[in-house]
């Protein structure tokens, strides 16, 4: 009997063993299935566009272990495809175009691309936990515009909410402290797309804040020269250089405190810049350093204070042409450095020289600090930094490079609305300026530096912009190779899409146009947009008979007389070209 049971025992063993491996197969979750990707970048944005969805991109390196692991693990997870579930898919390994175009600067990097535009919404880098790269997802999904699924909700449950409604009110109120406590919970949250500058400015008596430049972001200065073999190359350029977002310009309510988001994913520090009239400059490197948790949120108070005569620096040089000889009457100009108000009005303007008989040019007194100097002059021009110690006469020589120039000159009324262009409140200046510096500010007589909105953009011939209506591609097929024309792209208008800022042909004489509009008084109507310009704004204006109109494509030509509306301030002015000095490789 005893020898009996033990086969039973051992039969009796391997069912148990058995149904147990059965039921721990079956619990095991089936093989995953594999990751859906596209074939190629083509077919994805095919796809996408069909399907009216957004496409995550990733952007690999062969034989990379952080890409596989990011690819077999991370991707994989089931909160991670949930989350891309209605996206299109694609893998591109080793694409430099491709990576340049989406901004990658390390593998892996996953993109966030609309298939319309192209334009990256989300980009993240490196190799991440599931838990990081779904707080990315987070990000994305936001950016995109589309709801959250139920395990990311729970996710953005964890991260860190920047609330910008009570932040605003702190900014208002002015409490530096309030608003560093609500920022602070920003310091656990590793995903956080921003750490914060919080910066409390301080004016003289008697300055209003409008008169304050305040400028941050990663490079303030925006240093844009280009040696002489470049700019040969680009003398023809067609559609105007896209200018480096490299900073923002911050407005400075009545409470004097500014709040600055940094961009978490650049560079590890911000700098500030700013600048006023007869003040002292203000230049700052503010350092958010990892992994420190406190330098999420950084504090600091500026003072702007009038330039003392102690410290004021004198800057003189020489505008030379590029055989070495003497330009007569050249316009120099510093940017961001401007006169002291004067007058009844208390309009400060921009700093602006001309040139003697041998070139010289004198600013007697300046900022000490690192700026920016530009001549100009029909045919040239020169941009360069000048760094200007306290207390000193400082030198600099100009060498003009040989460019296509349009000569302008306009008076600008700087009282929002106000439609008179004489008197009071009106500010004159005049340029030559080149497609190179083509994104033109008349309130401040120099090119913007930043990405913001502008009142004129140049370009010249030959354009190739599928945009154009087809008239005026074929008008630009018989103007010569270099001809400067007009292209107005970025734009102000009301919700009702009316009136569109940009130029107005003008019948009579620059110097009897005092008014805007010879006839009845335009609308006084706020700006509710600025921004690039949209089609349907184009032709609601036009149906309305609107008064100024978005000049793209048409030749610059010499006399030409305009009024205008400008897009970076509420106001009007009135424009003349004076002169066009066309600048072929050749004639060089």
């Amino acid at each position: 009997m005893h020898t009996s049971v033990v086969p039973t025992l051992v039969r009796i063993a391997c069912v148990v063993a058995m149904i147990a491996g059965n039921a721990a197969a079956a619990a095991q979750p089936p093989f995953p299935e594999p990751l859906p990707w596209q074939p190629d970048y083509a077919a994805a944005v095919a796809k996408a566009q069909a399907q009216q969805q957004h496409i995550v991109v990733l952007l690999a390196a062969p034989d990379s272990e952080p890409c596989r692991r990011l690819e077999t693990k991370a991707l994989t997870a089931a909160l991670i495809r949930e989350g891309l579930a209605d996206m299109v898919w694609v893998r591109v390994v080793g694409d430099a175009d491709l990576e340049r175009q989406l901004g990658a600067k390390e593998h892996p990097t996953l993109a966030f691309v609309n298939p319309f535009t192209g334009g990256v919404l989300h980009r993240t880098s490196g190799e991440k936990t599931v838990e990081l790269l779904a707080r990315e997802i987070v990000h994305a999904r936001r950016a995109i515009g589309i709801d959250l699924t139920s395990g990311l909700k729970e996710v953005a449950a964890r991260m860190f909410s920047f609330d910008g409604e009570r932040a605003e009110k702190l900014v208002e109120a002015g409490n530096a402290t309030g608003l560093h406590d609500l920022l602070a919970p920003a310091a656990g949250d590793d995903s956080r797309q921003a750490n914060y500058l919080i910066a409390s400015v301080s004016l003289p008596d008697g300055m209003v804040p409008d008169d304050v430049r305040f400028l941050a972001g990663v490079d303030c200065l925006g240093n844009t020269e280009t040696n002489d073999d470049l700019l040969a190359e680009s003398l023809v350029v067609g559609r105007p250089p896209e200018l480096a977002e490299s900073c923002s310009e911050y407005g400075i309510p009545a409470s004097g405190l500014v709040l600055v988001p940094v961009d978490r994913t650049g560079e590890p520090a911000v700098a500030v810049r700013i600048t006023a009239p007869g003040c002292r400059l203000v230049s700052d490197t503010v350092r958010f350093e990892p992994p420190a948790p406190g330098t999420a949120v950084q504090v600091r108070r500026y003072d702007l204070r009038p330039l003392a005569d102690t410290d004021a620096a004198r800057l003189s040089g020489r505008v030379l042409k590029p055989d070495g000889s003497p330009v007569a009457a050249a316009i120099v100009r510093i940017d961001d450095w401007w006169t002291a108000a004067t007058g009844d009005d208390g309009v400060p303007a921009p700093a602006v020289v001309r040139t003697d008989a041998d070139g010289r040019f004198t600013f007697p007194k300046v900022s000490p600090g690192r700026w920016l100097v530009r001549a100009e002059s029909p045919g040239g021009e020169r941009e360069q930094f000048v760094d200007l110690e306290p207390g000193k006469d400082n030198a600099c020589e100009l060498m003009l490079r040989a460019v296509t120039t349009v000569g302008l000159r306009w008076t600008l009324q700087t009282r929002e609305l106000s439609q008179d262009l004489i008197g009071r409140g009106t500010q004159t200046g005049e340029a030559f300026f080149s497609v190179t510096s083509s994104r033109i500010s008349l309130a401040r007589g120099m090119r913007l530096r930043t990405g913001e909105a502008c009142d004129l953009m140049l370009a010249q011939t030959p354009i190739d912009d599928d945009s154009l209506p087809e008239q005026t591609r074929q008008a630009l097929a018989t103007l010569p190779a270099g001809t400067p024309v007009w292209y107005l792209v970025d734009t102000a208008y009301t919700a009702e899409f009316q009136p569109l800022s940009g130029l107005h042909r003008d019948p009579r004489p620059f110097a009897a146009i005092n008014t805007v509009s010879a006839g009845d008084p335009l609308p006084d109507q706020e700006w509710d947009i600025i921004g690039p310009i949209l089609a349907d704004a184009v032709a609601a204006a036009r149906e309305r008979g609107n008064y100024f109109e978005l000049v793209r494509g048409e030749p610059v030509r010499s006399g030409d007389v305009f009024t205008l509306r400008c897009t970076t301030s509420n106001c009007f002015a009135k424009l003349e070209v004076t002169d066009v000095t066309i600048v072929t490789p050749e004639s060089r």
